[in-house]
């Protein structure tokens, strides 16, 4: 703001010392040379001066010559009532000013033409006005200025009282056209009382027709919607809104339109989504409004999607066209940023059909990444994304392909990249652009909340949206969202992309440490067990199974040792995955609990009762007593010779002792209890029956 002040100041100087503080130009030779007098007119010299004939200039009217006359003071023209030069220039540069903007609102307002035809003209039809009032305007800053330094609040008070006394010297309306109009009235409003906020609004909102035409302007109500002090002023620009909703496709007004919309709760954003997409004007694509008159404000409250289905069918296609219609004005005019198109994308992805939702697409493609500032841009685009054709997406993944690892640990666009792994064709573009970028920050990613959700999927093709994931999540219906324009093989879509994938899980899996670390978290339990499931690599397999033998052996030592094992260890996650493993094998067959992970041949599942029945005291006092339970569940069904002499082993133990020990420091011994039905076969345990 220093700036432009210094410069109009220097060029205001120049201007005067120039011989022309009456607003004349400057006259320059052939050479484009200033002549030496300096002005429009040469210096007079004491002599005969510039005149052909060395005469002084005759002074007063042809008729007067000779005359002594002499030209009224200022003074006395000011009480005469004559006009000055002063005031002559002065209305000439209100009416030059009058004129420039009633030319850019007329152009701005103008709906035929591009947003850079606009520029254009209104570049052509400015005119550089010189600010007379620059020690006001510069008074003006400084008080600002102690406003914003000031933190006492009584002085702040006083700043604000004394700052608000000196706009009353100026037309507020169009001082707020100016840039440090914006930032006067927006220090007042935000700084200011409620009874300040009250009075400049009173000032200003007769005008709000201006928010089309003058960026700083939108600037100052969208200052007054997010600062103000009381309802009322929201209310009356949410209600001017309303009943201006053709304001919403101009530059400036469309910023107010985004701030108020973010603001909202959902049924109001429902609103004046309705008033949007219902047409209400004259044009031919518009008559819709002469079959809907009986439409009432309770109508327009109700959901998008239910106020749509209360139209009869010819409305209704009346409605889906206009919204076509409303899509390619958005596009026209550049508003794909704002949330309230986002919206509207998002209620057109719900009412129309498939033929539309792609002409929709086709319509938008090229600026859909601007969907992704918003969580209802984002869900649009999600749902939009299944009638893209490849080409579509091809741009799409380009486009975003400096920003993959960023949206994958998104909280709102991880689910975009989810989408396009899931509905992509083409596999060597996903491969190249979005698989190669996630395995290479594989461990950022994986550690992330949201990123866990993408690695996870790699592991489920689009057809496999009901298959059981760990937990319900509500964004599952999106990225398993119809695609009708996908048409390769979902399963080979996977098997064509996962195995960079695998191979940094293979990498963290045979890591004893990084394995601990994860089965601490219950939701990597889930990736585990996929990778077991889908690996081809025995080798590999059995090493990861070996490692989980091992870890429950260092837990099992560490019980022993009464060490505290709840920091470095979690043995129901522990137990968890042992059952996942024994349950990936159906009744009388081996999968991966057959898996053998000993030089000597032992299968998993006898590997770890070599592990668990030499220690079975501490393991039964320990909270791995559910895998003893699991693992003597499945010998039972699985391997008889095992399980009988996993049974001699339990009952050598002293475990009516151990039992009694426990009920007096544990609340439930219900892993405990199963246990010993084991144990006794279907006797019921003692202790049951005592009172």
């Amino acid at each position: 703001m220093k700036k432009s002040f210094a410069k109009r100041k220097n060029k205001l100087k120049k201007e005067n010392n120039a011989g022309c503080s009456n607003g004349g130009l400057l006259l320059k030779d052939r050479k484009g040379k200033t002549p030496r007098g300096g002005g429009p007119m040469g210096k007079r010299s004491k002599g005969g001066g510039d005149h052909s004939k060395g005469k002084k200039h005759p002074r007063g009217n042809r008729a007067d010559e000779g005359k002594n006359t002499r030209r009224c003071t200022y003074e006395q023209s000011v009480e005469k009532g004559t006009p000055t030069r002063k005031t002559h220039k002065r209305r000439g540069d209100e009416h030059r000013r009058e004129l420039l903007t009633e030319k850019c609102k007329k152009i701005m307002n103008d709906e035929n033409l591009s947003k850079s035809k606009k520029k254009k003209l209104i570049k052509e039809n400015k005119k550089k006005v010189i600010v007379e009032n620059y020690d006001y305007y510069k008074k003006l800053r400084i008080k600002l200025n102690d406003l914003l330094q000031t933190k006492d609040k009584d002085e702040k008070k006083r700043q604000i009282n004394l700052l608000y006394a000196e706009l009353k010297k100026v037309q507020l309306v169009k001082f707020a056209r100016t840039n440090l109009g914006y930032h006067i009235i927006s220090s007042l409003v935000i700084n200011g009382s409620e009874e300040v906020q009250k009075k400049l609004w009173t000032n200003l909102h007769e005008h709000m027709s201006d928010i089309s035409t003058f960026n700083f302007v939108s600037i100052v109500f969208q200052c007054f919607y997010k600062h103000a002090k009381g309802e009322q002023i929201r209310k009356d620009i949410h209600q001017w809104l309303l009943k201006n909703p053709k304001t919403f496709f101009t530059k400036f007004a469309s910023r107010l339109w985004n701030t108020v919309f973010q603001k909202l709760k959902t049924e109001m954003r429902t609103k004046i989504t309705n008033y949007l997409i219902i047409p209400n004007g004259s044009s031919q694509s518009e008559k819709i409004a002469n079959g809907m008159k009986n439409i009432t404000l309770d109508i327009l409250k109700k959901d998008t999607k239910e106020m749509f289905e209360t139209f009869n069918e010819e409305n209704k296609m009346l409605i889906r066209k206009y919204l076509i219609e409303l899509v390619e004005m958005l596009v026209e005019k550049e508003l794909l940023y704002n949330i309230v198109s986002h919206n509207i994308l998002l209620t057109a992805s719900k009412i129309l059909n498939d033929d539309e939702l792609a002409n929709i697409m086709e319509i938008i493609h090229q600026g859909c990444e601007y969907l992704l500032s918003t969580n209802l841009g984002n869900q649009a685009l999600i749902y939009l994304l299944g009638y893209a054709t490849n080409k579509h997406k091809k741009n799409l993944i380009k486009v975003l392909k400096n920003d993959i690892c960023d949206l994958c640990k998104n909280s709102v666009n991880f689910l975009l990249i989810i989408r396009l792994l899931k509905i992509t064709d083409d596999t060597k573009l996903l491969h190249d652009f979005v698989v190669k970028k996630i395995a290479n920050n594989f461990e950022d990613i994986f550690n992330d909340y949201y990123g866990f959700y993408v690695v996870m999927e790699f592991f489920y093709d689009f057809n496999q949206s009901d298959q059981d994931k760990f937990l319900y999540v509500q964004w599952k219906q999106l990225v398993y969202a119809k695609a009708p324009k996908s048409i390769k093989d979902a399963h080979k879509r996977k098997s064509e992309i996962i195995q960079p994938i695998m191979d940094q899980v293979q990498t963290i899996l045979q890591d004893m440490d990084k394995l601990a670390h994860y089965v601490k978290d219950k939701k990597y339990l889930i990736i585990i067990c996929e990778f077991l499931s889908h690996s081809t690599n025995e080798q590999v397999i059995r090493s990861v199974l070996k490692n989980i033998v091992n870890l429950v052996e260092q837990i099992i030592l560490a019980c022993k040792n009464e060490e505290e094992i709840s920091s470095k260890y979690n043995c129901k996650n522990l137990n968890d995955l042992v059952f996942k493993i024994f349950a990936k094998c159906g009744k009388g067959t081996t999968t991966l609990p057959g898996i053998l992970v000993d030089e000597d041949d032992i299968p998993f599942y006898r590997s770890l009762s070599n592990v668990l029945l030499p220690e079975l005291e501490t393991v039964i006092k320990s909270e791995l007593i559910k895998t003893v339970n699991n693992l003597l569940r499945f010998l039972k069904d699985n391997d008889a010779a095992e399980f009988e002499r996993a049974l001699a082993r339990a009952r050598q133990a002293d475990n009516e002792q151990i039992y009694h020990e426990l009920k007096d420091t544990l609340p439930t011994l219900s892993h405990f209890e199963t246990y010993l039905e084991f144990v006794r076969g279907s006797m019921v345990p003692p202790h049951e029956n005592s009172g």
